[in-house]
Formats: C-alpha cells, structure tokens, sequence
C-alpha cells in the first residue's frame, strides 16, 4: 500500500492552469546593476534616482522608494518591517492556497467527473504545489530570472535533502521501489536539461514545449505505473477479500485514494499548526512553559493580523463546497456576500478601483453595482440546505478568485524579496535559494515528516523527488511560454547557478546510486537505504548552503 500511495501522492502534484497567471504588475529587472543602480547612490541623490528610474519600481508598495526616501536612522526599522511583512506575505500565500484554493480545486475535480487518476495528475496537484508554483512563475513574468532559478535549486535542494532525510531517519530506513527510483531519475534527466538551457542562455518557446512534452510523458508513465500497481494490489485483495473485514471491503481503491489526497493537504501545517506543536501537548492540554506562552501570543498576533484579509477574501471568494455547506452558519448569505464582492475583486486585481468613469463616477461604485443583482437572485433563488443546483458555475467562480488572491500574494511576495535583496546586495539567486525557497518548503516539511510518523513513508518519500520535478517542469514551461509575447526571457548565467545545479545534480546522483549500491553491497534485504543515510543527506545541504554564501561573500 505505501508504494501505491506514493504513485498517487505524485500524481496529486502534476497540472496547473493558465487562467491565474496573466496579472499586470511593474517590477524589478533583476540581477541587472547597469537598469537599478541602487547601492551607487546615497541619500536624497539615491531618493531621486528610485524615482527618477521606473526599473526600481516594484510591487503595490514601491518597497524601493519607501526605504530609500527615508531618513537613515529609519531605514534600518523600515528594513526590520519589511521581514515581518514577508512572514505575512507567506502564511497569507499559505492560508489561502490551504483554505481556500484546495477546496475549491478538490471539489472542481469531482463535479468534473474525473476518475481518481485522472483528477491526481490534473486538478488536485494544485493543492499541494500552488504557492511554490505561482511565485516561481511570478519571479519569470517580472523578469526576475534568477530568483526562480535560486528558488528551483534551492527548493529542490531542501526537499531532496533535508526533507527526504528526515523522512529517511523517522523511518528508520526506507525501502527504494519503483516509483522512488522513476521520479528520481526522470527528475535527474530534466535538471540536466534545464542547467544546459540556462546556461547556453536557450529559455525560448522551443524549450518550454519540450518541457511540457516531457511533463505530459511523466503524466503518462505515471499513470501507467498508477494501473499496473492498482492491478497487482487488485489481484491480492481479490484472493484474500473472503478473510477481509466488511468494514475494509467497502473502502474502494478511489476512496482510499481521495482519503490520502485529504491527508496529505490537510499535513501541510500553516504557522498556525506549528505554533500549536509548541503550545500544546498530544493530548491537547496547553503546555505551561515559557516558550508555550510566547507562541500562544506570537498565535494571537497572527491572527489579529490575519484577521482583515479573512473578511476581504470571505467577501470575494464564493464557496460552494459541499463538504463545508453549512445551513447552521448561512453559506447561502456568505456566498451572496461573496458574489456581491467578486467584482471588486477583480478591481483590485487590475488596479482600477481608484478610476473614475467619465472623470465622474467611481469604478468602486460601478463594478459593486455589477455584483449586487446577482448576488441578490442567489440569494432568493439557492437552498438553504445545499450548495445551488449548477454549483460548477459558482466552484469555477471561486477556483477564479481564490486564484487571484494566491497570485496577488504570491506577486507581492516576489517583489519584496527583490527589494530587501537590492537594499541589503545580496543576489537574486541566493534569496531564491535561501529564503523564497525555505518559505515555500515548510508545508513539504511538515507534510512529508507526519506521513513518514503515520507509516506513510513510501508516499512521503517518493513525493522528494517528485514534487520538485513537477514545480520545475511547470514553473519553467509555463513562465516562458507566458513571456513570449514581451520579448522571451533571458538570464544571466553565474557561477552561483552553477553551484546550485551542481550540488542539486551531485545529490540526486550520489541517492540514485545509493539506493541501488546499500542493499547489494551491505547485504540489507532488497534496495533499501538505511535511517544513517539521513546524516549524509543532511551534509550535502549544509554544504550546499555554505558554498552558497562563501560565493556571495566573494
């Protein structure tokens, strides 16, 4: 069964659509000193010259102009609000792919009619991967290039490394079947392939369609894979179902495959979680120490912080998910509210609610005039009890808008993360690398940690490596292909980015070899690598991260 879950863990991870991605914004040029030249200027010249150069600009804040116009002995507070605000920017990136995205997405794909197999290589991967995927895809449509390719080596790094050795030590050892070994050679195969586009500088539309090409084969063979293991696992239980329990033959291989979906979503831990793993014991009673009363306050304060964006995004994401329909609470009423807004939300998306028509009338004012007689006709004509009666309208509606809101979140992320790398000279790559990627690895952190504790780790494991190659193949294909139209994309290639790939190549080589080299050469029973493998992953990471540095300092 954990070879099987782990075939439709990664299949949960692979499609992404378009509809999400073409949000107008004006950002950073990257890594290019000779377009922002912000550390040659000091003082009111530096003021001037951010607002004088539009390549400065970036994000709803001009993160640039705040920090530069400001006297010196503010700077360095506004620099320390700046990494509060990033936090934000994740856990809200976080809360609303989790609690809004998901859903909207789980139950898309079932009023869909799409089979289990289906639904975990197309829709129900955008559970998991949304956040990484849409700020790498974010990083490409504002030019900023290296930060995505800091982000893939080093999101693949962390995943590869430190999270599948975690797994590999709270399992104390796994076994390397089939599916592990797939998805970590075909991930190898497209790492090669990306480090030699980027570095002969060959991104372009040929490219993106070959990736796409091969994301479609690794779809293929994926679900071939998936049929071939549902098979044997039918044949065995069809042989002992006379000695099952009633209660287990009723659970269908669809069933079981939808309740592992739900696991896994449900395992990405929001900082909310991990504040709880600090404040509370595994019987739920609040723990009386110091550093349980600080994360309880630290909750608290998210929260309050929280708190204005759960009405903006409650009154603009209609939800007519049926699992959470709840007559007690008036969805009906919520969803009306939720209608009403919807054009607002698109207001604010496009940057035009600030406009006036005809020099006269608001823009605010008219698109609220757009949602209110809808939201009025929903209101009098939906059930109390259930979702309405064409609810597939209103659930692409609210995959829509839940979309913006991840996408906003996710532009916004990017843009200050180029400006506290401008202002602080560190390379584009190396906040990718470190930060953008760590910020978008905890949910596959805690995820795949908890699988492994709940003796999932032949899912958790094989998702190391398959989630990786998946944000890789779509965040690249897609990014490019999106560029096209302004121009194409063009990187510039250091020896940072060497490193990250070599490193990231290096590991995936020397676990290959491994999982076929422990089991034959120190006499363990089939391919299997043991729990001290952990300890060598995790120094490849550490060293990895050191180059990285010593290269910056350099």
């Amino acid at each position: 069964n954990a070879e099987y879950m782990g075939v439709v863990w990664v299949c949960s991870r692979m499609m992404l659509p378009l509809v999400f991605l073409l949000v107008p914004t004006t950002n950073f040029t990257g890594d290019d000193d000779s377009v922002c030249d912000f550390q040659l200027h000091s003082g009111k010249t530096r003021c001037e010259y951010i607002k004088w150069n539009s390549a400065c600009e970036g994000g709803r804040l001009n993160y640039m102009e705040i920090y530069a116009c400001a006297s010196e002995e503010h700077q360095p507070l506004i620099l320390i609000g700046y990494f509060v605000v990033l936090i934000i920017i994740f856990y809200l990136l976080s809360t609303t792919a989790d609690r809004y995205f998901c859903p909207q997405v789980e139950e898309l794909s079932s009023h869909l009619g799409f089979t289990p197999r289906v639904a975990g290589v197309t829709l129900l991967s955008l559970g998991n991967s949304a956040p990484d995927v849409f700020a790498g895809i974010a990083a490409i449509r504002n030019n900023q290039i290296n930060l995505m390719i800091g982000q893939l080596t080093g999101a693949g790094m962390f995943i590869t490394t430190i999270v599948a050795g975690g797994v590999i030590h709270v399992a104390n050892g796994i076994r390397t079947r089939f599916p592990l070994l797939r998805d970590m050679q075909m991930y190898f195969i497209v790492s090669v392939a990306l480090f030699l586009a980027i570095a002969f500088d060959y991104l372009n539309l040929v490219t993106a369609i070959l990736l796409l090409v091969y994301y479609l084969m690794f779809v293929a063979v994926a679900l071939w894979s998936d049929r071939i293991i549902l098979k044997k696992i039918t044949e065995n239980s069809a042989r002992n179902f006379s000695a099952m329990p009633i209660l287990e033959r009723t659970n269908t291989h669809a069933e079981i495959m939808n309740q592992e979906y739900r696991m896994s979503r449900r395992a990405r831990m929001s900082i909310g979680n991990v504040l709880d793993h600090f404040s509370y014991n595994a019987q739920g009673t609040f723990k009386r120490t110091f550093g349980a009363y600080v994360a309880g306050n630290i909750k608290g304060l998210v929260s309050w912080l929280e708190s204005p964006f759960n009405v903006l995004r409650n009154c603009s994401i209609i939800n007519c998910v049926e699992e959470t329909w709840n007559p007690e609470t008036d969805s009906r009423v919520k969803a009306s509210v939720a209608l009403a807004g919807t054009p607002l939300l698109f207001g604010l998306w496009l940057q035009v609610l600030n406009d006036k028509i005809g020099g006269v009338f608001p823009m605010w004012a008219f698109l609220l005039l757009i949602g209110v007689p809808p939201a009025l006709v929903f209101l009098y004509l939906c059930p109390t009890d259930h979702p309405p009666r064409f609810a597939i309208f209103f659930l692409g509606l609210g995959f829509l808008t839940s979309s913006i809101w991840v996408n906003m979140f996710a532009d916004e992320l990017v843009d200050l993360l180029s400006a506290i790398g401008k202002i602080l000279s560190i390379s584009e790559v190396l906040m990718g690398a470190t930060v953008l990627a760590w910020g978008g690895c905890v949910g596959d952190l805690t995820a795949d940690i908890l699988l492994a504790r709940n003796k999932r780790e032949g899912m958790a494991i094989t998702a190391c490596f398959g989630s990786p190659m998946f944000s890789m193949l779509i965040i690249v294909a897609f990014g490019v292909l999106l560029k096209q139209a302004d121009g194409g994309v063009s990187c510039k290639f250091t020896p940072q980015i060497a490193t990250g790939f070599g490193f990231l190549l290096g590991s995936l080589i020397v676990t290959i070899v491994s999982a076929f080299a422990f089991g034959r050469c120190f006499g363990l029973q089939g391919n299997r690598l043991p729990g001290a493998y952990a300890y060598v992953l995790w120094t490849i990471y550490g060293a990895f991260v050191l180059s990285m540095i010593v290269m910056e300092v350099a």
